[in-house]
């Protein structure tokens, strides 16, 4: 009987000790993942008020102005985008519809292209191709001779309007291989949920600034104007606090102080 209350003894101990030491490790993990929890969404907030921000620049040489309709905002700046990318002759003064109404744009050439690399993520590809290689003959100016060069498919055409071009002495074709810089196929459209901030589901609030010569713009998270600090209970006894995301203004980030 002593034996069996021995082994008992034992028992509850192991199980002690287990339990304790799952509690534990769970009370080093747990804040851990509070906390990355919390950086996450603060990227996340400050990443869609960037966002936000660099749109209304965009909005702003289109249009000469800001807006205070977020969602009309990415709506035009994605379109002006689109347009150009359809057409690369859409620049100037063009006219851009969205739902059924009109709106007067003014558009640089390259626009599209900034747009692009502003939001979306590159992507760097690797890409084998078989390229032609010429070597053509040149009247050298000075000793009359022939000079012979080695030229690709993409320049022959330019040495063959040359007035001392003399002929096509061989050909060949070769490997060739490079990365190019790839923004559409990860590419980053401004969804109207970045218009809201990811922990209170809040709209971003927008300012526009005209007492001065030039216009001003300013985005503010709502975590930045509450009087309290926004806190969510975590796994009973731990607290998720989002703390502060700033504002953006005039381009200038308020955590970039």
């Amino acid at each position: 009987m002593k034996n069996i209350n021995y082994k008992n003894k034992i028992s509850t101990l192991d199980w002690g000790i287990i339990i304790s030491s799952l509690l534990l490790l769970l009370a080093v993990f747990l804040p851990q993942s509070i906390w990355l929890e919390e950086e996450e969404y603060k990227a996340e907030g400050r990443k869609r008020m960037t966002d936000i921000a660099n749109a209304q620049e965009f909005y702003f040489e289109i249009t000469g102005e800001y807006t205070m309709d977020g969602k009309h905002l990415f709506k035009l700046v994605e379109a002006a985008m689109d347009s150009l990318i359809a057409d690369s002759l859409f620049i100037g003064s063009r006219e851009i519809k969205l739902e059924d109404k009109s709106y007067s744009v003014n558009l640089e050439r390259g626009f599209e292209v900034r747009v692009d690399t502003t939001f979306s993520i590159p992507e760097e590809l690797y890409f084998t191709y078989d390229d032609t290689l010429y070597s053509v003959g040149l009247r050298n100016i000075d000793s009359g001779g022939i000079d012979t060069l080695f030229v690709n498919i993409r320049d022959l055409a330019q040495y063959q309007l040359d007035e001392n071009f003399k002929e096509i002495i061989a050909s060949d074709i070769v490997k060739r291989s490079e990365y190019r810089t790839d923004y559409l196929r990860k590419k980053y459209h401004l969804d109207e949920k970045f218009l809201s901030c990811p922990v209170t589901g809040e709209s971003y609030v927008f300012e526009i600034d005209t007492t001065g010569d030039d216009s001003v713009f300013k985005v503010t998270s709502p975590l930045h104007l509450l009087k309290e600090p926004y806190e969510e209970a975590r796994f009973g006894i731990f607290t998720f606090e989002a703390g502060d995301h700033g504002f953006i203004h005039d381009g200038q980030k308020s955590w970039a102080e």
